[in-house]
């Protein structure tokens, strides 16, 4: 009996150290976000990370220019962006750059002609 118990945990705990935090990161993914990505893709240049493990402290594996590269992190606020259908028909304006950049809990989100401040979805 002893040994079927011991088994168990071990399954258990095998299984508890592939879920999500609480906070709903992944396994190994810092806190805060990415700075945004205006560059243009450069197809040739090879990710320099994988995950944020392989970053120093400070810094997030994030996207730039289409590849993946340790950048310093940037503090994001709760809640997500909404959703933006429409198409812009001039040219691209960046009200903000990220989301300290917005007053209370405003969010730097991408909109149909760049980024501005806007309040977060509900849901």
């Amino acid at each position: 009996m002893k040994v079927q118990s011991l088994l168990l945990l071990v399954a258990l705990l095998a299984l508890w150290s592939q879920l999500p935090t609480a906070s709903g990161r992944r396994k190994g993914e810092k806190s805060g976000g990415c700075p945004p990505d205006d560059e243009p893709c450069l197809l040739s240049v090879p990710d320099q990370c994988v995950d944020d493990s392989q970053c120093p402290f400070h810094m997030k594996c994030c996207y730039h220019a289409c590849f993946r590269k340790c950048l310093p992190r940037v503090s994001v606020k709760q809640g997500s962006c909404p959703e933006n259908h429409l198409r812009c028909l001039s040219a691209i304006q960046h009200l903000c750059h990220k989301d300290s950049d917005c007053k209370g809990q405003k969010r730097c989100c991408p909109g149909a002609c760049g980024r501005d401040c806007r309040d977060p979805a509900r849901g």
